[in-house]
């Protein structure tokens, strides 16, 4: 015996089917994007070691060529 389905399920069903062609093509919120962009590939911890051992070198280099010993004398 073939049951027939009510008009409520049909409009849920086809709701359904409308809903899982569009999974995955979601649109991104304007506040997603921006997150998105700001965010660095170094955290800003990683960036500050990186600038002292630059700037640390830099002075050392600077020291050793005008002749300032960095080494203790006893």
């Amino acid at each position: 015996m073939a049951t027939s389905t009510s008009p409520v399920i049909r409009a849920r069903n086809a709701k359904y089917q409308a809903n899982v062609t569009k999974r995955g093509q979601t649109k991104t919120s304007a506040h997603a994007e921006k997150k998105i962009a700001k965010k660095s590939a170094a955290s800003p911890v990683l960036v500050g070691c990186i600038l002292l051992m630059l700037c640390g070198g830099a002075i050392f280099e600077v020291l050793r060529l005008f002749g300032a010993s960095t080494e203790p004398t006893f």
